[in-house]
């Protein structure tokens, strides 16, 4: 069964994934107001360890200095995305997210890459990618967010 948290969360990845398909491009202001909110939550809601608050976010830290390293070879808005699951999930939670965002991906791409459709310089909207991760973890129960 859903809670209405993992739903929110699935909504706002969804819509996102879908400025990020047709835009190449997330509103900061999305990104700010949910950020605010995964803080709130965790504030008067979360019953989550604050380390593994704190993990989640560092993880998502260290994904913004990838795409300030790599001069957005991971955009921002996908790294500042991953500092808010991270937030709102916890460390252990997000890493079974990217995991199945990343495999998910890496799927994806060959099949894209065998099939001709793209080359390998393109870039492929990575927000369909953590909404389909954090889909599987919630139906696997492994997301109790």
């Amino acid at each position: 069964m859903w809670t209405l948290s993992q739903m929110v969360c699935q909504m706002i990845l969804v819509c996102l994934s879908v400025s990020d398909i047709y835009f190449r491009k997330i509103p900061a202001e999305i990104l700010l107001l949910t950020n605010l909110a995964a803080v709130i939550y965790q504030i008067m809601i979360g019953q989550m360890d604050p380390w593994l608050i704190a993990g989640g976010a560092a993880v998502g830290g260290v994904f913004l200095y990838i795409s300030k390293v790599t001069c957005e070879g991971i955009g921002y808005g996908d790294s500042w995305a991953i500092l808010i699951l991270g937030i709102f999930l916890g460390i252990w939670k997000l890493m079974e997210v990217l995991a199945g965002a990343f495999f998910i991906l890496s799927l994806a791409s060959v099949f894209f890459l065998a099939r001709k459709k793209m080359s390998r310089k393109q870039s492929i909207p990575f927000f369909p990618f953590l909404a389909i991760g954090y889909l599987l973890q919630v139906l696997a129960g492994g997301v109790k967010g």
